[in-house]
């Protein structure tokens, strides 16, 4: 779904104004309309990227994190204390996201370490029944960190001071 962002903000709202071409929709804080034809020379694409808010990202360690691919019954694990693989340093990255439309603002986890794969052999229960398949599992030291993290207001640039 390729996006413009035109290159002046809304008259009336000053919220950017955002073209998406295949939707034929063109909206901003105040209005979403409907056109047949624009003009891209006033248009800028936007990339299909996270766009990091005002701060850094912030990167923690973890204890573990699990994907679960039910379909095959793997499960996709990263442990600091793997007893097959030693420490595969599991992180989780948290930074503030501004998602071009309807100028939203997100936060956004990220986990990153080497990962191993197992067999889902163990459990009572069929994985296809589980309720979950992402399990991240957090140190109870890192806790105040990511607070401090999510109570930033990304709106206000003194937060990030």
């Amino acid at each position: 779904m390729p996006l413009y962002r035109r290159k002046w903000p809304c008259a009336i709202c000053h919220k950017p104004v955002i073209w998406d071409s295949d939707k034929k929709e063109m909206s901003c804080g105040c209005k979403t309309e409907r056109y047949t034809f624009v003009n891209l020379d006033a248009f800028e694409p936007l990339l299909k990227i996270d766009r990091p808010f005002w701060g850094d990202v912030v990167t923690l360690p973890i204890d573990s994190v699990k994907i679960v691919d039910k379909e095959n019954k793997v499960m996709r694990i990263s442990d600091r204390d793997s007893i097959f693989k030693g420490n595969e340093d599991p992180k989780i990255k948290v930074w503030w996201v501004k998602y071009p439309r309807k100028s939203k603002v997100q936060v956004c986890f990220a986990i990153q370490g080497r990962f191993h794969k197992e067999k889902i052999c163990y459990n009572q229960k069929d994985p296809k029944e589980w309720e979950n398949d992402v399990f991240i599992y957090l140190p109870r030291e890192i806790i105040p960190k990511l607070i401090e993290v999510l109570q930033k207001d990304p709106h206000k640039i003194d937060s990030w001071m």
